[in-house]
This record gives structure tokens, C-alpha cells and sequence, in this order.
């Protein structure tokens, strides 16, 4: 028997701290009705909850985005609801009435002062239907300063590849998919120069490699083939300077401009410190003007890199501004080769002039197009309308038949829009509803279950706690031994 360790208390110290701490976090999941409220609890279900929170409320936010653009859509139709009727019957109806020789001069005079009346009416309800300051009826001009279109089918690649010793199995990944890249596009009529420019650490130091322009694709590979890989680890300001050279390249006038790096290293700009070089940073170019100066030339930077985090965002620094796209270097490249030769020869396609776009769903790209009308007078073709002599009123039957017809065409339209919107709503209501039910048996506790737990943790806790007073009393016994 002994007092300086009580080692039934300690162990039962312990299991009254455990129960404790188990009562508690039933009590936390009762009181807050989820099994997860911390990364702690289940990461892996944490992180697939919160990425169905977000995808919840990007749904319920594109449900009141549909919303909106019903009773955008209504109110335009409204409008031409307007215009049809009584506006463009009763012009109709004057129309023919004037065309009667039975009225006089004075009485069609009569007329044509109502028809003037009418046609400013139109005009008045096209220049004022608006939504949200949004005109619905009267498209406003669009600005096409600075937009220059393509002319022909032309586009000039190039790619820009680090050389340094981790990049051998990649080099060989482009030579190996590049002719089936070059062929997409040629297959959609893209006409193809492709440029190469080298950058990296060799035997002879840091050197970049230009090789001009080149229609013949086997050229290309040999290019390819001659880079030389050299051993000394990311050289981000030649990669850099390599961007830089690409610009110099003699783009054709009338093709396209894609950039296609080539690398498995980040791309710091010039407020970065780098321990290689003592802390002082690098000095060459900064990377948020290098891609707007990219931008302004029209030029679109595919970044092929690794989906390292911190490498991946920065050289998205690059990459994002132009509009350009990040593929996986490590992933599966013919694909991802052959999905950019579609993007690339897809802006050689005819554009759909869309107006308005609506966000209808939780991701990027995910968008409905509308286009609005233009109903004035003007370009219903009535704008100077005349009644007399009799032959004017013939024309202007036609005219108004014709107007009609197009303005009847429109609201059909806008009625097809609200009916897709409605389709679209209850999809979008649909996976919201069984996302929330997925995220719900993921996160939410079981009442019942955790009310069990609470109770037995409860109990053992009482009971660890007796048995707690009980182990303490043991130590009385040495007083018996000393009367």
C-alpha cells in the first residue's frame, strides 16, 4: 500500500477527462445540428461539404438570376405587347381607311395627323421600356473602337519552353502530341505558323534559343528534338526574358497571336525575394505588366504547367489576363492539346451576337443569351409613313404587315426565353434541393444517434466520478494503520 501515487485515481482522472471531452462534443453537435464543425471532426467530409455549400449557393443565387431575367424578359414583352396592339392595328385600320377615295383631302389630313401621332407613340414605348436602366426595345450602339477582326484564317503559335534538367520528359510530351495539335487546327482550316523560342541553364550558361517561324510541322519537332536540357534548376527571369523575345517575333497582320510556355517552374516578378540570389529579388519585368502589355497585343498565353498551388497561381498572373488557358503538364497532354487547337480554331467561327447574358448556373460559363430588340419605327420600316395619295396607303398596308409580323416574331421569341428560363429554374431548384440533401447526410449529426452518446457519456462520466471518490479514499486506509 502506498500514498505517493494514487494510480487508481490517475486512471480514473483520465477516463472522467476522455468522457468529458466526449460529452461536449456531443453536446457542441446537439446544440449546433452538425456532425462536422470542424476540419478536426472529418476533413475529407469537411472539404467535400464546403465545396456543395458553394455549388448550393451559386444555385440559389442563378434561381434569382433566372429570376430576374423573367421579368426582364416580361417587361419586354410587354412593351411590344403595346406596340402591337392598339398601336400597329390602328395603324393598320387607317391605313385602309384612307385608302378609300370616298374621304377627302382635309379628312385624309385628318388621318395622317393620328398616323404621325401613333408612330411617335411607337417610338416613345421602344425608347422608354427599360429594366433596371436596361433598354429592352432600343438596342444601344456598340463601341467597336479598337477591335480589329480577322480576316482570314491565320494564326502564329509559339511556344516557349524551359530547357532547364526537370524538363526532358516534358519537351518530349510536346514533340510527341504537336503534329496532331498542328492537324486540328489545319483540319478546320486554320492556316499555322508555329515559333519556338528556348529558354534555360546550359553547359554555356543562361541562353535563349529563337527558331523563326515555320509552316512545315516536321520542322518544328527537329527543333524540338535540338533542345539541349540543361541542369540547373528554375531560372524564372529567363522565362521571363523568353516572353519578351516571343514579342519581337514578325507576326502576320491579319492571324492570330497564341503564346504557348512551357514550363514547370513559378514565375516570380520583380518585388519577389529569391533565396538564390541573396534575398535581392529579380529585376526584369514585372509580371502584371508583361501580361497586360500581352493583352494589348492581342496575344493569348497558354501557361503548360505543373498544379503545384503556389507555381499555378503564379503563373495564372500570366496566363489569366490574356484569356488564356492552364493546362496540366503532368496530365493527359494530347487531350488538353487537342482541346486547345479547338479553342484556337473556335475564334475563327462566326460570333453569336448575343446582347445579354444571364449567369443560370453555380459555375463559370454557364450562361443564357438574350438578344433584344430593336422595334422603332425606324427599323420596323414604317418610320415615315403616308396615308395619301392612295397608292402611299397600299404601301403602308404592306408596310404595317410586315411590321406586325416582326413584332409578333419578337414577342414569340421572348416567350420562348421565358419558357427556357422556367426550364432552367426548376433544374436549377432540382439540383439545389438534392445537393442540400447530399451535403445534409455529409455534415448534418444524427439527432437521435448523438442524443444516445450524450447520455452514455453522461453516465459514464457520473459513474467515472464515483468511482473517482471512491479510488481517493483509499489513501483513509494508511490512517487506520496509524491509530
Amino acid at each position: 500500500m502506498n500514498i505517493q501515487h494514487n494510480l487508481s485515481a490517475m486512471k480514473l482522472n483520465n477516463n472522467l477527462t476522455e468522457n468529458n471531452k466526449l460529452t461536449a462534443k456531443s453536446m457542441e453537435k446537439l446544440a449546433t445540428g452538425l456532425r462536422i464543425n470542424l476540419g478536426a471532426d472529418e476533413a475529407a467530409g469537411l472539404s467535400i461539404s464546403e465545396k456543395m455549400r458553394t455549388q448550393i449557393r451559386g444555385l440559389e443565387q442563378a434561381q434569382r438570376n433566372i429570376q430576374d431575367g423573367i421579368s426582364f424578359i416580361q417587361t419586354a414583352e410587354s412593351g411590344l405587347a403595346k406596340i402591337a396592339d392598339p398601336n400597329l392595328h390602328r395603324l393598320r385600320q387607317l391605313s385602309v381607311q384612307a385608302a378609300s377615295d370616298t374621304l377627302s383631302s382635309s379628312d385624309k389630313a385628318a388621318i395622317q395627323n393620328e398616323v404621325n401621332q401613333i408612330l411617335r407613340n411607337i417610338d416613345n414605348i421602344a425608347d422608354n421600356t427599360e429594366f433596371n436602366g436596361i433598354n429592352l426595345l432600343n438596342i444601344p450602339g456598340t463601341d467597336t473602337v479598337n477591335t480589329p477582326e480577322i480576316t482570314s484564317n491565320q494564326s502564329d503559335i509559339i511556344f516557349i519552353v524551359d530547357r532547364t534538367g526537370s524538363m526532358g520528359a516534358d519537351i518530349n510530351r510536346v514533340e510527341a502530341n504537336i503534329k496532331d495539335f498542328a492537324t486540328a487546327l489545319q483540319t478546320e482550316g486554320v492556316n499555322i505558323r508555329l515559333g519556338l523560342v528556348s529558354y534555360g541553364e546550359t553547359n554555356n550558361g543562361d541562353q535563349i534559343m529563337i527558331n523563326p517561324f515555320t509552316g512545315d510541322v516536321e520542322e518544328f519537332k527537329g527543333s524540338l528534338t535540338s533542345i539541349e536540357v540543361g541542369g540547373g534548376g528554375d531560372i524564372p527571369e529567363s522565362g521571363l526574358e523568353g516572353i519578351k523575345e516571343a514579342l519581337r517575333y514578325p507576326f502576320r497582320a491579319d492571324a492570330t497571336k497564341q503564346f504557348i510556355l512551357v514550363t514547370d517552374a513559378p514565375v516570380h516578378d520583380n518585388n519577389t525575394a529569391d533565396d538564390r540570389d541573396g534575398g535581392d529579388g529579380l529585376s526584369v519585368y514585372d509580371i502584371d505588366d508583361l501580361a497586360l502589355s500581352m493583352s494589348g497585343q492581342g496575344i493569348k498565353l497558354t501557361i503548360v504547367g505543373p498544379t503545384d498551388r503556389n507555381t499555378k497561381e503564379q503563373l495564372q498572373r500570366l496566363s489569366e489576363p490574356t484569356g488564356g488557358n492552364y493546362l496540366d503538364i503532368k496530365g493527359n497532354f494530347s487531350t488538353q492539346l487537342q482541346s486547345l487547337a479547338a479553342d484556337i480554331a473556335g475564334e475563327f467561327l462566326p460570333k453569336e451576337n448575343i446582347d445579354l447574358k444571364l449567369q443560370i448556373g453555380a459555375n463559370a460559363g454557364e450562361t443564357f443569351g438574350i438578344n433584344l430588340s430593336d422595334v422603332r419605327t425606324a427599323a420596323l420600316g414604317i418610320e415615315n409613313m403616308k396615308v395619301d395619295p392612295w397608292e402611299e396607303a397600299m404601301k403602308s398596308i404592306e408596310k404595317l404587315d410586315a411590321a406586325i409580323q416582326q413584332v409578333s416574331a419578337e414577342r414569340g421569341k421572348f416567350g420562348a426565353y421565358e419558357n427556357a428560363l422556367r426550364y432552367l429554374y426548376n433544374n436549377a431548384s432540382t439540383s439545389a434541393l438534392n445537393l442540400t440533401a447530399a451535403e445534409s447526410r455529409i455534415r448534418d449529426t444524427d439527432m437521435a444517434k448523438e442524443i444516445i452518446n450524450l447520455t452514455k457519456n453522461s453516465i459514464l462520466a457520473e459513474s467515472t466520478q464515483a468511482m473517482l471518490a471512491q479510488a481517493n479514499r483509499k489513501s483513509q486506509q494508511v490512517l487506520e494503520l496509524l491509530k
